[in-house]
């Protein structure tokens, strides 16, 4: 597949941009020495074959490791004793619990396991292990046993096109515990920060997108093109959906849009646009409102989903009824915000609101909103909107933790939190204070998360500490399970882009 054509298809971008200062990171040094050591899979048990129908990521080298079944990996430098983390990625979506049990092969040496849970592809999943077992290690190598209902698929080789490195079986090895902001974005402007094709790729191509738009950042369009490039072939878009089932050209439903925001500010005649306005069309025409809705329920991610891009490509186009029409689907999101609470979900059928004070969906709902007025700000404003921002985001901050930081459910002092929903909070914050829409001293709640998030950044540049994606319940938002997450670091990037 020739997807990287889409490199030369994007023309360039008005040199305008360039006004603000040249990019620079910041003035801290890449402390510590990092290394990225690969496992070679010595031997492997039996291994499951792609599901009929399936389909990998990018057409990369992937095994499905069968439930009760090992491999054994030795690495391919060797360790030495400092702090070591072992990390596989995941292939196909995971929609269930697993382990991954960790010895230190043909001994008694049990390390733990790499915890498995209703994970996306693309993303990185580790375990850490004690520097003491360098040693051992080097001489025996690993042995990766499966406790799972069903197989596990993970990245196993080298891609022909592009440094899929990262995403393989690896050992990450460091002087230090923390990485560096340095590090942060060496990573992020890469293909490293590569996500599943929709709301998880959308919110980091807006990320890289800020890094551009607003710093110069010149490595961050590079990348842009790249990601694009993994998903298109020529004029034509193709990603695997949530069941790792080929989608082609398919972009019906409110959580695959976001990427678009993108696409139509570097190619606003791109044809799939049009693809993807037809979509909410059709979607508008289910609802007497006209609401842009999956089904019977109104979702927080609509309000960055969907208004967001609808709004780009309507100030690209120039097409006034498009901006409105993302303006109102931010007005009957106002259900949303509602009573002191900021929620993820409504269902007018029953009235029924769940996921109280979720902190990513109150992400999306206040990025939403503050990117889609301040895209059309110039255009067309609405008051109404604008106070309702304001009433959502004095909700966030009247919860916001000391640390600066903001709990998985904010109003939770026992919830753990996450670093994917303050960023993305903290984010909105600027962004509105930037557009007149919040005063100025409500900075100091911003400039206090982005410090914070900074004990989070993993030796390599990854962000941790990212709530897990909402597939697996409310019981799973509420437990302590916390990932790296490329869309989180989206969000950091949008952060800091404000700055």
């Amino acid at each position: 597949m020739k997807r990287r054509s889409f490199l030369e298809m994007v023309p360039a971008v008005g040199a305008g941009l360039f006004l603000s200062p040249k990019f620079t990171f910041s003035s801290e040094s890449k402390k510590g020495n990092v290394n990225n050591i690969p496992l070679k899979i010595v031997k492997s048990s039996t291994l499951e074959l792609l599901p009929e129908g399936k389909r990998l990521a990018f057409g990369w080298p992937a095994i499905g490791l069968v439930p009760g079944e090992s491999i054994i990996v030795k690495p391919q430098n060797k360790l030495v004793e400092e702090n070591l983390w072992i990390r596989v990625s995941v292939a196909q979506q995971i929609r269930d619990e697993k382990l991954l049990h960790v010895s230190i092969h043909g001994t008694d040496f049990y390390l733990g396991a790499i915890d498995l849970r209703f994970s996306s592809v693309l993303v990185p999943c580790e375990l850490e292990i004690s520097g003491e077992y360098a040693k051992q290690i080097n001489q025996h190598g690993l042995e990766l046993k499966l406790e799972s209902s069903s197989p596990f698929w993970f990245f196993s080789e080298k891609a022909k096109d592009v440094d899929n490195s990262v995403f393989l079986p690896h050992i990450l090895s460091s002087t230090e515990k923390t990485g560096t902001i340095d590090r942060f974005f060496e990573c992020y402007t890469s293909v490293n920060s590569v996500q599943a094709f929709g709301w998880r790729e959308g919110t980091v191509l807006d990320g890289l997108w800020q890094l551009y738009a607003q710093k110069g950042n010149k490595k961050a369009l590079s990348a842009i093109k790249q990601q694009f490039g993994l998903f298109f072939e020529g004029k034509n878009l193709t990603y695997e959906d949530g069941y790792d089932n080929p989608k082609h050209n398919y972009v019906r439903g409110t959580e695959l849009t976001l990427p678009f925001a993108t696409l139509g500010r570097l190619d606003a005649s791109h044809p799939i646009l049009k693809t993807v306005v037809d979509g909410w069309k059709e979607l508008e025409q289910e609802q007497e409102n006209g609401a842009v809705i999956d089904g019977f329920k109104y979702t927080a991610e609509g309000c960055y989903t969907v208004a967001y891009p609808m709004a780009v490509i309507g100030k690209s186009w120039k097409d006034m009824k498009l901006q409105k029409d993302a303006l109102s689907q931010l007005t009957r999101r106002f259900v949303l915000i509602n009573d002191g609470k900021l929620y993820l979900r409504y269902y007018p059928g029953s009235g029924k609101y769940t996921y109280p004070n979720w902190a990513r969906g109150a992400a999306w709902t206040l990025l939403g909103f503050v990117r889609t007025m301040s895209e059309l700000k110039d255009e067309i404003q609405d008051q109404a909107i604008i106070e309702k921002f304001q009433e959502g985001t004095k909700i966030a901050l009247s919860m916001q933790r000391e640390n600066g930081l903001w709990g998985c459910f904010m109003h939770d002092k026992k919830s753990l939190p996450d670093t994917s929903g303050s960023a993305g909070i903290s984010a909105a914050i600027l962004i509105g204070i930037k557009n007149e829409f919040l005063p100025p001293n409500y900075r100091i709640h911003a400039v206090k998360c982005w410090e914070a998030l900074q004990n989070y950044i993993t030796p390599d540049g990854f962000l941790k500490g990212v709530a897990q994606d909402n597939r697996g319940g409310i019981a799973l938002q509420e437990s302590d399970y916390r990932v790296i997450a490329q869309m989180g670091m989206g969000l950091m990037a949008q952060l800091y882009a404000e700055l």
